[in-house]
Parts: structure tokens; C-alpha cells; sequence
């Protein structure tokens, strides 16, 4: 797979893809699987919250491994691992099974699913980088939309196992992609040791470096953001707003493109070299904008997918928009340390987007206090601390080439 080539985000993408279909793909086993092993209704989140519980962590170790053998390497372990990892979830003879899976699951997508921004970073450099993880954004904005419904066509076919087979099958041809398409990205003289105490230094340079917080920080909170809506959407649309199921599924995937039309302007604005700081600033600004109009109406009562739906069209716009440049601008002085400091991003993202959701739960806790207006509410705090820590840092950090 040359880095030329017109496949190459759609190799990126691939990869990445693995985290919406581990997820979204398997939303419609959930019932049955538990039909199946007797467990209480409820229980079948487990193999979700489980499978991001290893995603979360394993980039921490993902990325140092990939600095010191390469990508090619551990990307060729880590997706053999999921795709084990995807049998023993379709073959698991108990629950328990299939819950420490779906661990080793997550724990090998999460090493996976960080490398492709270290790729980038590796290959490309300035707008031609920032090019190429808006096509990847691009890409991977259609997976939530497209990956339960393949879900459900599978269990069409046959069972909920199936989709575990298919999430295998699928890791399969992308290792066979590596093996046979994709030449090693990192530089002999980037190699890293992996003696604990150079690791230590290692991400201490990271989580010291201004540009990568700040920029990394930014990143984490604009997801933290969307996913407080994407969390609270199945409660907001279908029991407060009273939207029926397959309207629901509708209304979520109009919503959604707006993340795919921000990367499309992304990739524009990019070929015409719109000046990053005006792009982050500018779609920053908008995405806070678009949070509070959002959480005024909600406050005053306007309940209705009509007064929601198009400002959070808005923020997800403005999401697809700033993350290429937040991702390349976080991993810009880290050139070396690429794959540690991408998984230290992803690491970063899940912790954030946690506790996105726990400042959902305890919003949601006050009293006269609805979803709809606990969830926009939640994500004006997020995109609030966003802005003002990118005015505050990572403005800086561009301006002094830190």
C-alpha cells in the first residue's frame, strides 16, 4: 500500500473501523446473547462497557511497542489478536467466556486502532497529513451509521455468534492487507527502548510537551462533548421526544453526517492552506456556539427533535472539522515518539469521554432536570473547557512552534 495511493486513507480507515464494528456492530446480539445464556436483561452492556475497558488502556502500552518494532509488526499482532479474540467470542460455551473476550478483544483493538495516526504522522507531514486523517475522518463517520445495520443483517443469516465471526473475518483481510500491501512507515533511527525508566522519560516528555496537551486535552474534550449526546440520544429522542425506533435510527444518521461534512470541509480547507490556528479557532467558537443554543432552548422547554437535532448537526460539524488538525498539531514536535504519543491520545479520549459521562449522570441527577437539558448542558461545559484551554494553550504552542 504506497503512501500515494488514492486506498491509502481507506487502508487507515480500516483499522480503525475495528472499534465501530467491535461496538456498533454487535448492538444487535446484545438480546439474544442473553436470551442465550440466561442472563438478567441489562447484562448484555457488559460485553460493551468490558470491550472499552481494554480499549482504554492497552494504547498506553500499544504505542512504546509500536516505537521500538515498528508498526507493520504490532500491527500485525494486534489485529491476529482480535481476530482470535473474535472466534473465542463466537465460540464462548458461557457468559464469563465471552466477557473476558471481549477484554482481550478491546485490549487488541485498542493497540490497533492507535497506530494509524502514528502512520500518518510517520508518512506525511503539514496539510498533506492534515488531508489525510480527514479522509480517514471521513470514512470512519459512515461506520456508526453503517455498522448495525450489518449487525442486523447478520443476524438475518444466522445468529448473534455470526457477528462475532464477521468482526473476525474482517480483522483477517486487514492483516492480510499489512502483510502483503504495506511497507514498514517508521525510520530506523526513530527506534525507542523499552527499559521502564526510558518509557518513563518517554511519556514524560509527552505529557510535558505544551503542544500535545493542549492539543491532545482539546481533542479529548470535543469528544467527551459529542459522546454525552451520542450516550444520551436512545433517551433523549425515543422516551423524552417520544421518536419512534426506526425514526430514531433515521434522525441519529442525518445528525451524524454533520462529522462527515466537517471533514470534507477539513479537506478543502486544507488544499486552499486555510491557516490551521483560523480553522481551530473558527470551528472551536462555532461548536461552543452551537452547545449553548442548543442547552438555552432545551432549558426553556423546547422539546422537540427540530430544536435539537440541527445544533448538534452544528457541533458534530465543527467536531469532524478540528480533530485532523488537533490530532497532527498534538503529535507535531513528537516525531520519535509518534506511536506513544497517539496512544497516549487514545488513552487521553477515553479517560475524558468517562468522565463526560459521569458529568452526565450527576447533571442528570438534579432535580427538574430532563436528559435533553442534562446532556446539552454537560456538553456546554465540555466545549466551554475546550475553547478556553486552546485560547489559553495551544494557541501558544502553534505560535512558539513548541
Amino acid at each position: 500500500m504506497k503512501r500515494g495511493s488514492r486506498w491509502f486513507p481507506l487502508f487507515l480507515a480500516s483499522i480503525t473501523a475495528l472499534t465501530s464494528l467491535s461496538i456498533d456492530m454487535s448492538l444487535p446480539a446484545v438480546p439474544s446473547l442473553e436470551h442465550e445464556f440466561g442472563v438478567p436483561a441489562g447484562h448484555g452492556g457488559l460485553t460493551l462497557s468490558l470491550f472499552l475497558a481494554g480499549y482504554a488502556v492497552t494504547p498506553l502500552a500499544g504505542g512504546p511497542l509500536a516505537d521500538r518494532f515498528g508498526r507493520r509488526a504490532v500491527l500485525l499482532a494486534s489485529l491476529a489478536c482480535f481476530a482470535l479474540c473474535s472466534l473465542g467470542c463466537a465460540g464462548a460455551s458461557a457468559f464469563g467466556w465471552l466477557l473476558v473476550f471481549r477484554v482481550l478483544q478491546g485490549c487488541a483493538s485498542g493497540v490497533a486502532v492507535a497506530l494509524p495516526l502514528a502512520i500518518v504522522r510517520d508518512l506525511f507531514t503539514g496539510a498533506e497529513a492534515r488531508e489525510q486523517l480527514a479522509q480517514v475522518t471521513t470514512i470512519n463517520g459512515i461506520m456508526p451509521l453503517v455498522a448495525p445495520i450489518l449487525g442486523s443483517w447478520v443476524m438475518l443469516l444466522g445468529n448473534w455468534r455470526w457477528i462475532f465471526l464477521s468482526q473476525g473475518v474482517f480483522a483477517v483481510a486487514v492483516m492480510l492487507t499489512v502483510a502483503l500491501g504495506f511497507g514498514e512507515s517508521l525510520p530506523a533511527e526513530y527506534r525507542q527502548g523499552l527499559h521502564p525508566a526510558h518509557l518513563a522519560r518517554n511519556y514524560l516528555r509527552i505529557f510535558s510537551d505544551r503542544g500535545f496537551i493542549a492539543h491532545a486535552l482539546v481533542y479529548a474534550l470535543n469528544f467527551a462533548c459529542i459522546f454525552s449526546f451520542i450516550s444520551a440520544s436512545p433517551l433523549i429522542l425515543m422516551q423524552q421526544m417520544h421518536v419512534s425506533r426506526s425514526l430514531y435510527t433515521w434522525l441519529f444518521a442525518l445528525t451524524v453526517t454533520g462529522t462527515i461534512t466537517g471533514s470534507l470541509a477539513s479537506t478543502t480547507l486544507n488544499r486552499r492552506a486555510y491557516p490551521t490556528t483560523r480553522l481551530l479557532r473558527s470551528g472551536l467558537v462555532l461548536m461552543t456556539l452551537g452547545c449553548f443554543v442548543a442547552a438555552a432552548l432545551q432549558v426553556a422547554g423546547f422539546h422537540r427533535p427540530v430544536a435539537l437535532l440541527p445544533c448538534i448537526a452544528v457541533v458534530l460539524f465543527c467536531f469532524g472539522l478540528t480533530s485532523p488538525a488537533l490530532t497532527l498539531e498534538a503529535l507535531e514536535t513528537l516525531p520519535e515518539l509518534a506511536g506513544s504519543g497517539s496512544g497516549a491520545m487514545r488513552s487521553l479520549q477515553m479517560l475524558v469521554g468517562s468522565a463526560g459521562s459521569s458529568l452526565l449522570a450527576l447533571v442528570c441527577a438534579l432535580p427538574r432536570v430532563n436528559a435533553a437539558v442534562a446532556a446539552t448542558l454537560s456538553m456546554a461545559a465540555c466545549v466551554s473547557l475546550s475553547l478556553v484551554l486552546y485560547l489559553l494553550l495551544g494557541r501558544g504552542a502553534l505560535r512558539n512552534g513548541q
